[in-house]
């Protein structure tokens, strides 16, 4: 007997216990005006549906795109050799033209046979149009160009341009990458007649490093017109060391860098004191950037879904109920439904 009167003493405990725990209820029971279906209350339902599939969908999109982090570091790599992509044409013959790189430790690299210099006929649109395409002719000096082999000069000179393009390994220091015409600037043999100096020139790409997706090279399809024969076209370039993972951890070490150009013209007689052509002085950044790629969690997915479903079907509520309280006056069958809303505005 005293067995049962223990049990019944511990069931009227755990009533007790959860009938005061019902002041904790945070979920309120649905309002009898909410209870009967409505046309009104059917198109918003419809509205608000098509609303969260929507707002469902940008933030699925969204999950399922690469996110990119960001993180900067003083740069540790341990590194002697910079790789600087180059393609462009200028608007003057190759035989005349000279590349040259002259960096702060006093080392000068010729790189006008180490480069693919190709004739080309200049033009804004595309650097690598050439003239005369269907001649035999030139278009085996081309192929003879772009493979090194000796060519005739004669149809570099008819077709006005030059295309210098290629990858070269410097010094990772502070240099200067110019490209100057022969006899101005440099001893020679031979001197460039100043009638034929035009700097002009189109980039069609000039970096630093390996490509990664999405890096933005400034100088890219990038056009300058001289204005001068005797003018000096200077790109200020700040390279900045960069770290790249891809999802899948691979890595890439490469560089960005940022730029800004100037430029000066000289009168002819100003030239014996001028070196006219095209300069690329660029520099290394003591900061280095650390890029990662990742796919945003599933569970941050789903507390964003979650948020943003509850927040509209409260918000869409809130404001039906606020537009009939307007439409209706108060007026309702049941007297309790905007009691605390009548409540307030007695207060106020």
């Amino acid at each position: 007997m005293s067995k049962y009167l223990y049990i019944a003493i511990d069931l009227m405990s755990l009533r007790h216990l959860a009938q005061k725990a019902a002041v904790f209820d945070a979920f309120p029971k649905v309002e009898a005006d909410n209870q009967t279906r409505s046309e009104k209350g059917g198109l918003l339902t419809l509205i608000l549906t098509c609303f969260l599939l929507f707002l469902t969908f940008g933030e699925y999109s969204e999950y399922r795109k690469l996110q990119t982090g960001y993180q900067f570091k003083v740069d540790s790599t341990i590194d002697q050799s910079l790789k600087i992509n180059m393609d462009f044409t200028v608007a003057m013959p190759c035989p005349v033209l000279m590349v040259h790189v002259y960096d702060v430790s006093g080392q000068r690299m010729h790189l006008t046979e180490e480069l693919k210099m190709v004739p080309a006929e200049f033009s804004v649109g595309t650097a690598t149009k050439y003239r005369a395409a269907k001649d035999p002719k030139y278009i085996k000096e081309i192929i003879n160009a772009a493979k090194g082999k000796p060519y005739d000069e004669q149809v570099a000179r008819d077709m006005g341009a030059c295309r210098i393009y290629g990858s070269i390994q410097a010094n990772k220091v502070a240099a200067n990458l110019h490209v100057t015409a022969a006899g101005h600037g440099y001893h020679g043999s031979t001197h460039t007649d100043h009638s034929v100096l035009n700097f002009t020139h189109r980039i069609d790409e000039f970096s630093f490093g390996e490509f990664y997706p999405n890096l933005v090279n400034p100088l890219d399809n990038s056009v300058e017109i001289s204005d001068s024969h005797f003018e000096v076209l200077q790109y200020l370039i700040s390279v900045v060391p960069t770290t790249y993972f891809d999802v899948d951890g691979n890595m890439v070490l490469t560089n960005q860098y940022a730029v800004t150009d100037s430029r000066k013209a000289y009168a002819e007689e100003e030239g014996p004191r001028v070196v006219p052509g095209i300069f690329f002085k660029y520099d290394i950044e003591p900061i280095s950037v650390v890029i990662h790629e990742y796919h945003s969690s599933f569970f941050g997915f789903l507390v964003r879904l979650c948020g943003i479903i509850g927040g509209s079907v409260v918000t869409v509520g809130f404001i039906y109920r606020t537009i009939k309280f307007c439409w209706t006056g108060g007026k309702d069958d049941d007297p309790h439904l905007y009691a605390p809303v009548h409540n307030l505005m007695r207060r106020v």
